[in-house]
């Protein structure tokens, strides 16, 4: 700028405008002595503007693709200028304030030059404005803020701001770009630690697509935080008006805004949450109406307009991702209206289900275990909550799903209320969600392992095969309710490691039902502090190392306590295989007992199986290499499913399924296994008469 005569301003810019805009501008000048300054400005005029500060025409207002990114950069300056204004609810909060109020300006007023601007290039006469449209504003929207609600940030940080929006129009610019833009800001400020996570808008998108919501429908969530569902639901509707073919366009906003004002229905504990999804709403093109501050599981204490507008209400479509973890508690008092009333997740089931039409449908997300867990408890909730009613999808989510904010592993179950169980079921894998464990975007690698500029979201794909009715992929399949009942098992992974070709594999199961295989668990966990004290090995999942036991002398219990958990049924044995079952993410890792091993403790997470001697060719040594195999531990993947907050195969190890149709090669794998572990078990028999260790 500096050597360039005659340019007066200059702009600072990252290159991509697709995650905020990184953007400053500056002017040049000259002092009285005729030295150069150049000072940060707000903006570069337009074309045959002097001064930014000039009065901005309505008519000139220009919708915009990039709304996220400005939201994100407006969110990012705000935290790290706002004076007294840091936490991202509060900046939400402001943000929120300021966009009504352009809002306002856009729809309601009818000069020719904006309101909503910049004036003069100063920050006390912009705030001043700002304020007097946001009074009009809290008028007409009287429901969506309180009485008590002002601007809060300084007037420096509110000048910066309203120059980045004043030449964009929120109500030219595409609905779902307005929804993408506040989902990238409301995401920042909704993860709190009493349960009220976000849940991704690609997971909001797959629910909506399979609940397929009609024009005559209505749609209630019961923990509506900020009104996701609702809003994918209106969208969805909204396209079918907009695919209508007879109707002018004022006919079709008249009856998108009469759906939104009459078919959704939400209540949320947490006023601002409720506040945002209000006003996210006006923004939108309003439903608000239908949202409510409530404590859901309280009916007997909701306010009037509440009980008039849901209490006595059935609803088409239910779509839900209740609060749940050992934090959030259902409250003392409403416990006694629920059967389920100890846990949170499971009361908002009944009360979805007690809110829901006869042949409703409802979808809704819930930790893992609660899908599968063996207790009698899940047992009886899978049967009275689940399989009394039609269940006609179940999606497997993956753990990063609400990762990092909440590391619960999720599933979604979709069921059909009172009506008799279809005789096929929809099982629906997810792979990629998007993002990592930290929250990050993730990209899909190429043939190289090169990354993309491809997010790997396995969303879209699985919604387009499910619009084309697709039965049998990598994502969708086809299975008999009759199995998904017997097996007592609502999670979809499993059901993705059954495959037509295997039919001539025999399972872990089978073989242990025919009695060439003997399988018990581990003996138990020995008192902590007697760790160490004795010369008895104690053996953990961390210990199974290299097709074999890892000896860990720190680990070590004495004599009395190896007594009292030994068991003459579960008497270890050379060439005994023992397999990680549960509680790490080493599950499937395999090894196989030395003369070495046969006087320790299993904890109980460890699986022993014994070959007994058979005529299918199978001995320890070529079930271990098969255990180890590729082939079996892709099938791993599928069963291994969430226990509490713990990977956990279970008993589905027996699911695992192997070929020993080929006898030669099993023999091949029995030859070369036994010379190996014969070496294995010298060295470990010198290696004990060296240093004296107990055989």
């Amino acid at each position: 700028m500096a050597f360039e005569q005659h340019v007066t301003y200059g702009i600072w810019y990252n290159g991509s405008q697709e995650d905020g805009q990184s953007i400053a501008f500056f002017k040049k000048s000259f002092s009285s002595t005729g030295e150069i300054n150049i000072d940060e400005t707000l903006d570069v005029p337009k074309y045959k503007f002097s001064k930014i500060e000039e009065e901005i025409k309505r008519s000139h207002l220009k919708s915009t693709k990039n709304l996220k990114g400005i939201f994100k950069t407006l969110r990012g300056f705000m935290a790290a200028n706002a004076k007294g204004t840091t936490r991202d609810a509060e900046i939400l909060a402001q943000l929120t304030m300021l966009i009504i109020a352009k809002l306002y300006d856009e729809k309601y007023l009818d000069s020719e030059f904006v309101q909503f601007r910049v004036v003069d290039g100063n920050p006390d006469k912009t705030l001043n404005q700002i304020n007097e449209l946001l009074i009009s504003a809290k008028e007409r929207w009287d429901d969506v803020f309180d009485e008590s609600d002002k601007i809060t940030i300084d007037s420096n940080t509110l000048m910066q701001v309203v120059s980045q929006l004043q030449n964009y129009s929120l109500s030219k610019s595409p609905k779902n770009i307005i929804s993408e833009a506040f989902e990238s800001i409301i995401s920042y400020a909704t993860k709190g630690s009493q349960g009220q996570f976000f849940t991704p808008q690609n997971v909001v998108d797959l629910m909506v697509a399979v609940a397929n919501p009609q024009k005559n429908e209505s749609v209630f969530d019961p923990a509506s935080g900020t009104a996701g569902f609702l809003i994918g639901s209106m969208f969805h509707v909204w396209n079918k008006y907009n695919e209508s073919k007879n109707l002018n366009i004022s006919a079709i906003n008249d009856l998108q805004q009469q759906y939104a004002g009459n078919n959704l229905f939400g209540i949320e504990k947490d006023a601002f949450l409720s506040k945002i999804a209000k006003a996210y709403m006006a923004v939108l093109g309003d439903g608000r109406a239908g949202l409510f501050v409530e404590d859901s599981l309280d009916e007997i204490h909701w306010g009037k307009n509440t009980a008039a507008k849901i209490q006595q209400k059935k609803f088409d479509i239910i779509l839900t991702n209740p609060p749940f973890g050992k934090d959030v508690k259902v409250a003392e008092k409403t416990k006694k209206n629920f059967v389920f009333g100890n846990s949170i997740e499971l009361a908002f089931i009944e009360k979805s289900l007690e809110h829901l039409k006869d042949g409703g449908v409802l979808g809704i997300i819930l930790p893992e275990t609660i899908f599968h867990a063996p207790s009698l408890n899940k047992q009886k909730v899978r049967r009275e909550l689940f399989f009394n009613h039609n269940i006609t999808h179940i999606i497997d989510l993956p753990h990063d799903t609400f990762r990092p904010y909440n590391n619960a592993k999720t599933d979604i179950i979709f069921l059909e209320k009172n009506k008799l169980q279809q005789e096929n079921i929809t099982v629906i894998k997810v792979n990629e969600i998007g993002h990592d464990h930290l929250g990050k975007e993730k990209f899909k690698l190429d043939t190289k392992y090169q990354f993309t500029n491809e997010v790997a979201d396995d969303i879209p794909d699985i919604i387009r095969e499910l619009s084309e009715k697709v039965t049998d992929s990598n994502f969708i399949k086809t299975i008999k309710a009759e199995e998904v009942i017997k097996r007592d098992l609502l999670v979809a992974r499993p059901y993705f490691s059954i495959k037509s070709e295997d039919d001539h594999k025999v399972t872990l199961g089978d073989l242990v039902d025919s009695k060439v295989l003997k399988a018990f668990d581990g003996h138990g966990s020995p008192a902590g502090y007697l760790k160490g004290l004795g010369e008895y090995p104690y053996i953990r999942v961390k210990d199974i190392v290299n097709l074999e036991i890892s000896h860990n002398r720190l680990d070590d219990i004495p004599e009395f306590e190896y007594k009292r958990l030994y068991s003459s049924k579960k008497k270890l044995q050379e060439k005994d295989l023992v397999l990680v079952r549960r509680g790490s993410y080493r599950i499937g890792d395999v090894g196989i007992l030395y003369k070495k091993d046969i006087n320790s403790i299993l904890t109980r997470e460890i699986l022993v199986l014994r070959v007994n001697n058979n005529n299918a060719n199978i001995t320890p040594f070529n079930l271990l290499a098969i255990l180890n195999s590729k082939e079996v531990r892709s099938q791993l993947e599928n069963l291994i499913l969430m226990d509490t907050t713990l990977p956990n195969i279970g008993d589905r190890w027996r699911l695992i399924k192997i070929d020993i149709s080929n006898k030669n090669y099993l023999n091949k794998l029995t030859e070369s296994g036994q010379s190996m572990y014969k070496k294995r078990d010298e060295f470990w028999q010198e290696y004990a008469n060296l240093f004296g260790e107990r055989g």
